[in-house]
């Protein structure tokens, strides 16, 4: 009979065997960096080496969204698509809503009160807080902005309110507590981000001040308050307005800024009076009309044209044109330009332009209705003598080829000796793209990569870079087309043209 082997019991972990606070340093950290703020904090409860290390964080996202229960955003997208028709479904579903966000919120300054009473002693860069504004003036909220740019350090600081919904009667707009801070605290921020709440009173303190981000700005803010902006921040480099309202409909910008973006806002014009150092400039919006004045260094721009009318109405509104035409004369230096097309109707003139881009290097033409004369996209090429790169995205209109732009001056010829790269997505061999490649391939002498892709889609890098990606799917090319195009390319100046078809 075997013998019974007598077991040993086994030996209790004891209290002191905390292996987690054992793991280094460098591995707690990477750990710690993988995860969002709220799993971050909430790591002090594994270990007692754990506790103290999140305040080491350089970034804190506090954001009242990521404590709000899933069915809180669906009930959003059913209201903000005015569903339930029926009138006491709506009214149940509103409240349910404005007791959430009470709820919610309550639960979100606790943990704030929790978060604040602890260990004070952190030293971090960036705070983002995001918070429903209630009936107490958010005076939690009022506290911890103090104590991060006071005590931490803060000097990236983002602060949006939440739209609540509209169940009571709106709160009055949350003020930044600039009263809050005291003397010289104001003076560590370098980049400010506000979101539907009102600027500090007295900008001028804020002299370290470098970037600005104005969001969802009321309808009735001043126009003075954007202007005031500009005037008392003495070291602004950058502003961003992203759906800003105002109550006047025209904004004069006159700085020292280097950035200016200015989307989905309200303004009916933006007059570019006196900016010498602006370089990156964005417009994508469909109300804005831009007025420039002096922008010498104007170097990498994005523009999106958006028109609310339904048929292609031939001549092109010649106000429109001339804003273009206008706009891209006083730029002369630049050297990276986005055109974008928005829209059911789009317009775009043929006239030559009034000046010379001397400087632009690459240019992206997107989102070109398919019912256009492509050929229109000369006009730019002739006034870009230095032009290396044309990348241009059709889109796919339901109208005929022949509804296009005929472009007025075909009969001119110009030699392009810089020109290296077409790029082409929803090319498909019509008439007037045949034509249009056909002067490529002629006047480009330099030519060296001509990409035409049967699908594809722009690949976004910021507001000023860009990528031509193509399709997923493989699209089939008849032995015929290949040929044409080839005999098309042998016809040209440098039969050498790398030809990638897609």
């Amino acid at each position: 009979m075997p013998r019974l082997r007598r077991l040993r019991p086994r030996r209790v972990v004891q209290d002191q065997d905390d292996r987690l606070s054992a793991l280094p340093e460098e591995l707690i950290r990477l750990i710690l960096s993988r995860l969002d703020t709220r799993s971050a904090l909430s790591t002090a409860v594994l270990a007692r080496r754990w506790a103290r290390l999140p305040r080491d964080l350089p970034a804190y996202d506090l954001r009242v969204g990521d404590i709000l229960p899933p069915q809180y955003d669906q009930t959003v997208a059913l209201r903000r698509r005015n569903l339930p028709r029926d009138t006491a479904q709506a009214r149940v579903l509103d409240s349910l809503m404005a007791s959430c966000e009470v709820s919610t919120m309550r639960a979100f300054e606790d943990g704030i009160t929790g978060f604040l009473e602890g260990d004070a002693r952190r030293c971090v860069n960036t705070l983002r807080l995001e918070f429903f504004h209630t009936h107490d003036g958010g005076r939690i909220v009022d506290r911890l902005i103090a104590d991060a740019v006071g005590v931490w350090g803060v000097q990236d600081l983002e602060v949006v309110v939440r739209p609540a919904s509209q169940e009571h009667e709106p709160w009055p707009a949350y003020s930044f507590p600039h009263d809050r801070l005291k003397d010289g605290h104001w003076s560590r921020l370098h980049s400010l981000t506000i979101g539907n709440c009102m600027l500090p009173p007295r900008l001028h303190c804020y002299d370290t001040l470098t970037k600005l981000v104005l969001r969802d700005m009321p309808a009735s803010t001043p126009v003075g308050v954007y202007e005031r902006a500009l005037s008392e921040c003495n070291q602004l480099q950058v502003l961003h307005l992203t759906s800003c309202s105002c109550v006047e409909d025209r904004l004069v910008v006159c700085s020292q800024i280097r950035e200016l973006v200015v989307e989905a806002c309200s303004f009916m014009v933006i007059e570019l009076q006196d900016l010498p150092m602006l370089a990156h400039l964005a417009c994508r919006t469909n109300t804005v009309e831009l007025v420039f004045g002096s922008v010498p260094c104007l170097t990498h721009t994005n523009l999106t044209f958006f028109v609310e009318e339904d048929i292609l109405v031939l001549p092109p509104l010649p106000h429109h044109h001339d804003q273009l035409n206008h706009f891209l004369g006083m730029s002369p230096t630049m050297g990276n330009l986005v055109i974008r097309f928005t829209g059911p109707k789009m317009w775009i003139g043929a006239n030559k332009l009034y000046e010379p881009l001397l400087h632009l290097k690459r240019l992206l033409v997107a989102d070109l209705p398919s019912n256009w004369d492509v050929s229109w996209t000369r006009t730019l090429l002739m006034a870009a003598p230095s032009l290396e790169a044309l990348h241009i995205n059709v889109a796919h209109s339901e109208l005929p080829e022949t509804y296009g732009i005929i472009w007025s001056i075909r009969s001119q010829k110009q030699c392009h000796p810089h020109m290296k790269e077409l790029v082409m997505i929803g090319f498909t061999l019509t008439r007037l793209q045949m034509e249009f490649l056909k002067y490529i391939v002629t006047a480009c002498t330099s030519l060296q990569r001509l990409v035409l892709l049967k699908d594809g889609h722009v690949r976004y890098n910021g507001l000023w870079d860009w990528d031509m990606v193509r399709g997923l799917e493989e699209c089939n090319w008849r032995d015929h087309d290949k040929r044409r195009l080839r005999r098309l390319i042998k016809s040209g100046p440098n039969p050498l043209v790398e030809l990638i078809l897609g």
